[in-house]
């Protein structure tokens, strides 16, 4: 099935409601961009992050971590029993949980999601454009693992920070430096708190075109190996 996409009337209400770094962080200009190769690409890290989604389990569990506007719920509400988004800024994800309807999903702040998420409680951890803005990382990464089932997943999109993907991001027109980290720094770290990759996609294509990683993980490895 496709992804379902926030229609752009939404998407601006929402952008109205929000600071304007929440709203860059939450790709709210990509997604209204009046270049339609840039909108293509925003949806396209999306819909390859959706079609991972589709393969849990059915009634499975999942927290997606930094969910900003929401724009995955639904993919993962089709598949899930209980859906936890959780953002420090929630004010566009609850816009999209009313005007949708989406049931299955329980809004949460970080510290909430710390003591509500029981311990190896979730299917499927979801951080999608995420991890690139959290430093350190290793406590967040503990977070994950911690609330992890047995064989449960960590799927992740992550930027590549290279060529093409910083003049994409001076054409949408972001400015300044706020990643503390890229895909290969962040797959490192993974790595170094015990994950163990187990799929990788390139976006929109490999090489120099890739300006994403949709990275899917196990817990398995030593932590530190």
């Amino acid at each position: 099935m496709g992804v379902r996409r926030i229609d752009p009337g939404l998407l601006r209400d929402m952008g109205d409601r929000l600071a304007a770094d929440d709203r860059d962080e939450m790709a709210i200009p990509s997604y209204l961009h009046r270049n339609p190769l840039m909108r293509w690409m925003a949806w396209r890290r999306i819909e390859v992050t959706a079609r991972r989604i589709e393969r849990c389990d059915p009634e499975c569990t999942i927290m997606d971590f930094g969910c900003g506007t929401g724009v995955l719920f639904d993919a993962a509400s089709r598949v899930a029993r209980r859906v936890y988004g959780v953002d420090p800024v929630l004010a566009a994800a609850e816009m999209l949980v009313e005007q949708w309807a989406l049931d299955k999903v329980v809004l949460l702040t970080p510290d909430e999601a710390s003591t509500r998420i029981e311990p190896g409680s979730v299917d499927l951890v979801l951080a999608a454009e995420v991890l690139e803005h959290v430093d350190p990382l290793a406590p967040t990464l503990e977070f994950f693992r911690q609330r992890l089932a047995p064989n449960g997943r960590l799927l992740t999109s992550m930027p590549t920070e290279n060529a093409l993907y910083r003049f994409g991001r001076r054409l949408a027109g972001f400015h300044g430096e706020y990643h503390h980290h890229d895909a290969r720094s962040i797959d490192a770290e993974l790595r170094r708190c015990g994950f163990v990759r187990r799929y990788l996609e390139r976006v929109p294509a490999p090489g120099p075109l890739a300006i994403y990683w949709v990275a899917e993980y196990e817990v398995g490895g030593e932590r530190g190996a």
